[in-house]
């Protein structure tokens, strides 16, 4: 673990293994259906869904945890400090149960290329913050830390793509590159408009 702190943001960063995200899994589907619910964001699912179908999500990514070399992934969950936890927010699920975790405020993923060669490329995953802790840092700590990672284990270049218009300013300043628009990539929950998908790459 690694404690983190740039900017306002004060988190505690966590690998997560196979065995972890079990516990974590319906934690971090929260963090994500409140994104498509109160933001309909373009993310993997149209309405209906169910919970069930977001835990899954998260659970699918469990056998790439634990390899070593191409096609690995590393997850990261970002936590709050122990002496914010009794004021975390609650964490509930689309049915208004309680998933538990409430201490988890984002996530990424970094995932390896599995072809000989590509070995040298990585791409970003799932970077999702707690719509009700946006702009403390949370994410540039995530991100941070995800490159440094990539480098560290090889990467020389990384690869992302993000609803246009969403979170590009918030990459650039990190150092990332616009490549282009993709039209119509990705219809909104409800399924009635489509949105144009940023791709931008980062040299390490």
């Amino acid at each position: 673990m690694q404690n983190t702190k740039p900017g306002r943001a004060k988190v505690i960063l966590e690998k997560v293994t196979p065995e972890t995200l079990k516990q974590y899994a319906p934690r971090l589907a929260a963090l994500t259906t409140s994104h498509i619910m109160n933001h309909s964001r373009s993310i993997n699912f149209l309405h209906p869904f169910t919970s069930q179908q977001a835990i899954d999500l998260f659970l699918k990514v469990s056998p790439f945890l634990s390899l070593n070399g191409p096609g690995r992934v590393i997850m990261w969950v970002a936590k709050l400090p122990p002496d914010e936890r009794n004021d975390a927010l609650q964490s509930i699920n689309m049915g208004g149960e309680d998933t538990g975790h409430s201490e988890i405020v984002g996530t990424v993923q970094l995932a390896f290329h599995t072809s000989p060669n590509g070995v040298h490329r990585s791409e970003v995953r799932k970077l999702i913050v707690d719509d009700r802790y946006e702009r403390r840092g949370i994410a540039r700590a995530l991100m941070i830390e995800l490159q440094r990672v990539a480098k560290e284990e090889g990467s020389t270049l990384c690869l992302l793509d993000t609803e246009a218009g969403y979170a590009e300013h918030f990459y650039t300043k990190l150092g990332w590159k616009l490549i282009g628009y993709v039209p119509n990539y990705a219809m909104t929950p409800d399924g009635m408009e489509k949105r144009d998908a940023a791709y931008m790459y980062l040299e390490l």
